[in-house]
């Protein structure tokens, strides 16, 4: 399965007013979650339609699919939606040609590495997937780090280094690898770069965030148990009652 990258796309040129590079003109980059977001959406409604009912009818089919569509499925599912102001606030960076260039260069070498075959165990398998996983940490810090020189509107205190360089690179990492890491590895996968920084970074971050996003690991967009048989019967109870809301609807109809 490849791993699943917002999409940078280039809307525009903008003069370089820094003197951290000599290029004159940086890349105005939309940073675009729209697929990476519905290929997630997808399989996760994919998967309530295959384990929910063994060898359903049609008319329980047609019941799982309706309330599947009233979920919302690109909310709380991807991230925490208290930080939408956030992927919001970043969600056009400028950057040089390097910096894009780059970033295409390390997401294509992270699905390359991720899709790797090999013929190891399970320990040697994990530990030799730490490169595809490096290549996605790269990607996700050097947007931060293009934030911090190139997007800075206000002086560089403490607060732009936290929201910009922190905040912004753990919620990337949390909303690229939901869905695509198992639950039990998705909260240190984005925040263990977190480790290297001062202890008040690192205070910080425990006190503002980290519940956050631990929380929403176990989020589910139908509110039901994190045990799969209970929510397996909970499901067929929804779908009952979707279709006896069906068939009443025929009646008075």
């Amino acid at each position: 399965m490849n791993l699943e990258f917002p999409e940078l796309k280039i809307v525009g040129k903008v003069p370089n007013k820094t003197s951290n590079t000599d290029e004159a003109e940086l890349y105005l980059v939309e940073l675009d979650w729209y697929k990476v977001d519905t290929f997630k959406s997808d399989r996760k409604k994919d998967w309530y339609k295959k384990y929910t009912i063994s060898n359903p009818t049609k008319e329980q089919s047609d019941a799982l699919c309706q309330v599947l569509d009233e979920v919302d499925w690109y909310g709380e599912i991807l991230y925490p939606q208290k930080y939408k102001w956030v992927f919001d606030k970043y969600s056009q960076i400028k950057m040089p040609k390097s910096y894009y260039e780059e970033c295409l260069y390390l997401s294509k070498m992270a699905s390359e590495e991720w899709n790797r075959s090999r013929p190891f165990d399970t320990n040697v398998r994990e530990e030799l997937l730490e490169a595809g996983i490096k290549y996605a940490e790269l990607f996700f810090y050097l947007i931060c780090d293009a934030v911090y020189i190139y997007n800075s509107t206000t002086s560089q205190n403490d607060d732009f280094y936290f929201y910009g360089s922190i905040l912004f690179r753990s919620l990337m990492l949390y909303r690229f690898w939901k869905f695509q890491t198992g639950g039990g590895l998705l909260y240190d996968k984005s925040t263990r770069f977190i480790k290297k920084y001062t202890s008040s970074i690192v205070d910080r971050f425990d006190l503002e965030v980290k519940q956050d996003l631990i929380d929403n690991v176990k989020f589910d967009p139908l509110n039901l148990s994190d045990d799969y048989l209970v929510k397996s019967d909970a499901m067929k109870v929804l779908i009952e009652q979707k279709i006896r809301d069906n068939r009443l609807n025929q009646l008075i109809g």
